[in-house]
């Protein structure tokens, strides 16, 4: 059969050099997969060079406590415990995801100006059995990749400070309204306390107490007085029986003894007695001296009895008409202890009486005080416990307003932001040795599936 000849045109001659091209399926695949791996080499190697700064971050790994006393009032106990002790999470992991949160992003691209999607997602590496973030990020030049490590650096501590600023804003809100209320319990206390003083004896305690010690040394004075007048009331009595006089008429005697009148009556009488002893051995009971002289000495003995009758009372002329104290001193010193030892007598019975209405006073106050003591030791035990609770609020307010790693721990820079000498993207050696894998490749397959046919045969033989 015969072809009629018919002239080309440029359609007609491509359509040829395409049915020519299509005749060789394996070498129009291997140029185009040849061709698409050097477009995406090209692309990779067109890119805008990226540079990777990073940085290591530590958290601490113990806790603290601190321990406050305070006088009369108790403890106050602040502890830190460290964030590992837990296991529902683990601090780091929460660093992260802080780290990568859309409001930490926000913030560090706009301290340099940027969207977030220019600024980039950062990329976060736990350290296995340490406390260590490292935290890389890239960018554009050196310089920029550092400056965003310092941002999220920056902004990192900013929102964990508006965090802590939070937590303790709402731990102290809670803390000040029971406060409020423990400081309204001690006001009434306080309150009920003053209302008791203003009505009562008693004001503090110390007054029971100084009158309870009071009362015991009243009491123990008393046993002393009386001990002391038993013995000295025992001495007395002896010594009246031993001299034969009583301690009053023992006053007596010193009485008339120091008195003049009485002495010179008895001085008379005793010269009157002398010498009527002698007219009557000299001239009998009848003579006229006899006579005058027993008159005379009658006149003394009369002015004698009613001077001691008037001085010491009746009959004291008869006791003592041969007592001469100032001839008999001895005997006239145990006069003298007699009528002491009795003026003694006399001031520790008025002492113990003194004592003993003192006693009976202090007693009736005592019980007075003893009712008021106790309702007023009630008020103050719940004052006491009232300003304890108070005071320990307080303290643990302030306490853990010093807290504020409790929730966030302290995170620390352990390597400042490297600032990258080389970049990281593109890497003309990583394309070229990717190019060439995929070259490999493609020709393995390809020469693998044109030659499938001798390939099976050659198993098929073998097998």
């Amino acid at each position: 059969m015969r072809y009629p000849l018919t002239v080309t045109t440029p359609f007609s001659r491509f359509r040829s050099a395409v049915y020519r091209l299509l005749k060789w399926p394996y070498l129009v695949t291997a140029i185009a997969s040849y061709s698409f791996i050097a477009l995406l080499v090209i692309a990779y190697m067109a890119q805008s060079p990226s540079f990777e700064s990073e940085m290591e971050l530590v958290l601490p790994g113990t806790g603290s406590s601190s321990n406050v006393s305070l006088d009369e009032v108790g403890q106050v106990v602040s502890q830190t415990t460290t964030p590992y002790a837990s296991g529902g999470f683990n601090p780091r992991v929460n660093y992260k995801e802080m780290l990568l949160s859309r409001g930490l992003l926000e913030h560090a691209a706009a301290s340099m100006a940027l969207k977030v999607s220019e600024f980039g997602a950062p990329k976060i590496r736990l350290t296995e059995q340490t406390s260590i973030l490292v935290v890389s990020i890239r960018g554009g030049s050196s310089e920029q990749a550092q400056n965003k490590v310092w941002a999220l650096y920056e902004s990192l501590q900013h929102e964990l400070d508006r965090l802590r600023a939070d937590e303790v804003a709402r731990r102290d809100t809670s803390i000040k309204s029971v406060l409020d209320d423990y400081r309204e319990r001690l006001n009434a206390t306080r309150s009920n306390i003053l209302e008791f003083q203003q009505r009562s004896f008693l004001v503090s305690q110390s007054q029971f107490e100084q009158l309870t010690l009071s009362l015991s040394q009243l009491r123990e004075k008393q046993l002393y007085v009386r001990s002391e007048l038993n013995n000295l009331q025992q001495f007395a009595q002896e010594l009246s029986v031993n001299v034969g006089v009583s301690p009053s008429l023992a006053g007596k005697a010193f009485q008339l003894q120091s008195d003049t009148m009485f002495r010179s009556y008895m001085s008379e009488l005793d010269q009157s007695a002398a010498k009527l002893s002698e007219y009557e051995s000299r001239w009998g009971t009848s003579h006229p001296k006899v006579v005058a002289e027993r008159q005379r000495f009658q006149s003394a003995q009369q002015a004698l009895l009613k001077r001691s009758e008037s001085l010491a009372g009746p009959h004291a002329a008869d006791l003592f008409n041969n007592l001469d104290l100032e001839v008999n001193p001895k005997q006239a010193q145990l006069f003298s202890e007699l009528i002491s030892a009795d003026a003694r007598i006399r001031g520790f019975e008025a002492e113990l009486a003194d004592l003993h209405q003192s006693e009976e006073l202090m007693s009736e106050k005592l019980k007075i005080y003893s009712r008021e003591a106790a309702e007023l030791d009630r008020l103050q035990r719940e004052f006491d416990m009232a300003e304890a609770i108070f005071t320990s609020a307080a303290a643990r307010l302030e306490a853990n307003k010093a807290d504020i790693f409790a929730s966030y721990p302290v995170v620390q820079m352990l390597t400042s932001p490297s600032l990258p000498y080389q970049q990281v993207s593109p890497k003309p050696v990583l394309g070229i040795a990717a190019g060439i894998m995929g070259i490999i490749f493609i020709t393995s397959g390809l020469t693998v599936l044109c030659k499938r046919r001798a390939i099976i045969n050659l198993l098929l033989k073998k097998s």
